[in-house]
């Protein structure tokens, strides 16, 4: 058997038990809870013949690491899929949310498209190769991860393992309708504090308002010019102010105001140099009001990620997809982020986003993917490892 005749006999009966399976575990992050779907998966990954190790976060959270071992003559290929969703929100919905019900050819579940059907798809592509015996000259490497909705607490830790790397590509099945990306924005989240004095509500002169103080900073940030040039595959920087806290009763004058903000930087941005603007327009109110005190916190730093259209890992990948699909797709980008911050650069390798999920209905009530396209995408991931590793 060669690696397209084994791709042909794949059905999807075991992809779509797998799926349901994974999506009745639940790994809502917070608090993540990710021990479960890691014992889980290392159990069927470790019966197929990979070799597995959960890496401990927590007692309640882990990662997990999975080898198709090989004759080593290659660099690897880097599969990487993460085990925590978001939480379901208050919405009711119209199959219950871990039941994992198939309906209108679907699977429907918290996670379905974000992505434990991507994972689900990974694992049945690690599956089909390691029961084939066909003879690999590099390794297949499953990164799952906990924490990537909050912190990429596990992919983080799998960085740190340098003697895995480098990689011939790092491959992440975030919902694309099986398109494909190759560059996402990077993510600076700040928390902006100001820092007033209190007094009764009824003598406001003799405090300092903190919520004034936190207009004037935002009209302030509002205004601010933060340069950036143009991407053709992410767009441009954005920046939204997104929560505000501040006060305590309606006849106090607020000493604290806090606000939070997202900004979304692209390739050639400096996240540190942004730093500092802000710092310089804090400063600037100070010296135009000596009462004006405010502080800044950087809550999350992540930066862009981009590979070329015309990497050979690239173009490879995008064959494949032709292959499967019958339609050449165009790379693309993406706004949000993922695991990929943390592991393209430690596996000095470039990043092929590509995963079976609707991304329109991640986060969304009544998420849920299309068995086809789930089929299609372990079609996709054996045809790759195949392709990079025999």
């Amino acid at each position: 058997m060669d690696i397209r005749q084994l791709v042909d006999s794949i059905e999807q009966t075991e992809v779509v038990r797998l799926c349901q399976e994974l999506i009745r575990i639940v790994s809502v992050n917070p608090p993540g809870d990710e021990i479960r779907i890691a014992e889980y998966v290392g159990r069927i990954l470790s019966k197929a013949g990979l070799e597995v190790e959960i890496i401990h976060h927590s007692p309640a959270r882990a990662s997990l690491l999975a080898v198709l071992k090989s004759s080593q003559q290659i660099p690897p290929l880097l599969y990487s899929a993460h085990f925590d969703t978001v939480p379901l929100g208050v919405e009711k919905w119209s199959h219950e949310p871990f039941d994992a019900v198939i309906s209108e050819g679907r699977i429907w579940g918290r996670g379905a498209a974000d992505m434990k059907g991507g994972m689900a798809a990974l694992i049945v592509a690690a599956m089909e190769l390691a029961r084939s015996g066909l003879p690999l000259r590099g390794d297949l490497i499953l990164a799952l991860t906990a924490g990537e909705e909050v912190d990429s607490l596990g992919a983080t830790a799998i960085a740190s393992r340098t003697e895995l790397g480098p990689a011939q590509a790092v491959v992440i099945p975030e919902p694309s309708d099986n398109d494909v990306y190759i560059a996402e924005k990077g993510a600076l989240w700040l928390e902006l504090s100001t820092h007033g004095k209190t007094a009764h509500g009824a003598m406001p002169e003799l405090g300092d308002n903190a919520v004034l103080m936190m207009v004037d900073l935002i009209t302030e940030l509002q205004k601010l010019q933060i340069p950036f040039k143009e991407h053709p595959m992410l767009g441009g920087f954005s920046m939204s102010v997104n929560t505000i806290q501040g006060g305590m009763k309606t006849n106090v004058v607020p000493d604290g105001c806090v606000v939070t903000v997202d900004m979304r930087t692209v390739p050639g941005q400096s996240h540190e140099a942004i730093l500092v603007r802000i710092k310089e327009m804090i400063a600037a109110l100070s010296r135009r009001n000596t009462a004006f005190r405010a502080s800044v916190k950087v809550t999350n730093d992540r930066p862009p990620v981009e590979t070329s259209p015309k990497e050979v890992a690239v173009r490879l990948f995008v064959g494949i997809v032709e292959e499967v699909l019958g339609e050449r797709p165009t790379p693309k980008g993406v706004r949000y982020y993922t695991d990929a911050t943390a592991l393209v650069p430690a596996f000095k390798a470039p990043m092929i986003i590509c995963g079976p999920g609707d991304p329109k209905l991640a986060h969304q009530p009544n998420e849920n993917i299309v068995i086809e396209k789930l089929v299609q995408a372990v079609k996709i991931y054996t045809l790759t490892a195949g392709r990079f590793l025999i």
